[in-house]
């Protein structure tokens, strides 16, 4: 179970740093040529990545049991083995150990932001006199304002700040971060997790800022002037959205000169996201190791409980007078139905083969048949089935 364990958390490192490699080398480009939004939107590569390796992989296609016979074994270094037994707990207890402390960090940092908020329930923000504004809270968001915020801002400015911290409440970026911070602490031995955190932001706060342009086209300059006027936060708010002193500044203010994106250029980043999105997901649950399929067990010998009527003799090989032997593995399931056939060993010139494939689909075996703890179960039988020119012409027997 450990070892499961780690080896889903070494696949999902692994994807992860693919997609960061892939997004952070993407993103700068891509708010060029199809502005900011499209390059926050890369970002959702991250995730889908991760949960693309969390699920099931592809089985990977086994030959029937042997029946009967000996099978061989992986060898196997006693003193590699026993390594791995006693380092895969470790592991796991110091990966648990780091991520829990790293929650509780982020826990502990959000709780003293919003410990200097003063709630204001009638109104729809509240004050704080911590950095601000900020939107705080992840299933009731709330606007959180400076508490000097009608002194400090115009009130065309205060319009300006109030739409940005609402776009982003209904973009949906406080789940967003906190799906970032989860990342984080589940990723926290990952030097790459940690810078793209903050990259993740700045992009956030770039869409933000374009979205709140694309609303007021003409308030570039007020916009400006808002940003210049904002306290910016000393620290990072885990699950929260404020202006941070991380954030370049300048690189804010350089985009407000730049012309939004069309529809026709919003409809290609779409279809960049979305690509990009599905081919790294899709590699990344191809690249995981195949899962082999469960191998069924061999059923007991045949019994006089199973019903094996005879096939029907080929017209070709009665006026030849021909005969001969057709071997069958036959995959019964628990109700003694076949579910699968496959011809172990062909007669001469296959003539015999169809017939007796035909004729097993119609067989019944004993449904009874038990495992070691007496549950029914589902396993490969063989059946030789024997054409004789002997018997009677439209005959074979099975069995």
């Amino acid at each position: 179970m450990a070892s499961d364990a780690l080896a889903e958390l070494l696949q999902a490192t692994a994807a992860i740093t693919f997609a960061l490699v892939l997004v952070l080398g993407l993103r700068n480009p891509v708010r060029r040529w199809l502005g900011a939004r499209a390059a926050y939107g890369l970002w959702a590569v991250v995730p889908l990545a991760v949960v693309a390796v969390l699920l099931p992989a592809r089985r990977a296609e086994l030959a029937p049991a042997a029946f009967g016979e000996a099978r061989g074994l992986l060898a196997t270094l006693p003193a590699a083995a026993e390594a791995s037994a006693l380092l895969t707990p470790g592991l796991l207890a110091l990966w648990l150990l780091g991520a829990t402390s790293l929650a509780l960090l982020m826990r502990v940092r959000q709780r003293r932001f919003t410990r200097g908020v003063a709630r204001q329930p009638e109104r729809d923000h509240d004050l704080s006199g911590w950095a601000a504004p900020a939107v705080v809270g992840l299933l009731r968001p709330r606007i959180v304002l400076p508490s000097d915020f009608s002194a400090r801002y115009t009130p065309d400015e205060q319009q300006l700040v109030i739409a940005h911290e609402q776009l982003h409440i209904e973009r949906g970026d406080i789940p967003a971060q906190a799906l970032a911070s989860l990342l984080r602490c589940l990723f926290w031995f990952h030097p790459l997790v940690h810078v793209a955190a903050t990259r993740f932001r700045f992009d956030q706060e770039l869409a933000c800022d374009a979205a709140v342009l694309a609303r007021f086209p003409g308030a570039r300059r007020r916009y400006g002037d808002a940003m210049l006027k904002t306290q910016l936060a000393g620290f990072g708010l885990p699950v929260g959205c404020h202006w941070q002193s991380c954030h370049p500044l300048k690189e804010r203010v350089r985009m407000l000169k730049q012309t939004l994106p069309g529809p026709r250029r919003r409809g290609v980043a779409s279809a960049l996201v979305l690509a990009l999105a599905a081919a790294t997901s899709l590699a990344a649950w191809a690249a995981q190791p195949a899962t082999p399929a469960p191998e069924a067990k061999p059923l007991k010998a045949l019994t006089n409980d199973d019903v094996l009527d005879p096939p029907k003799y080929p017209a070709e090989a009665i006026a030849r007078g021909l005969g001969g032997l057709v071997v069958l593995d036959v995959l019964v399931g628990v109700d003694g139905v076949p579910k699968e056939i496959k011809v172990h060993q062909p007669s001469t010139d296959g003539v015999f083969d169809q017939a007796a494939v035909d004729a097993a689909w119609n067989w019944r075996f004993n449904a009874g048949r038990n495992g070691a703890r007496g549950e029914k179960v589902e396993g490969w039988v063989r059946v030789p089935v024997n054409f004789s020119p002997d018997k009677p012409a439209d005959e074979a027997t099975a069995g």
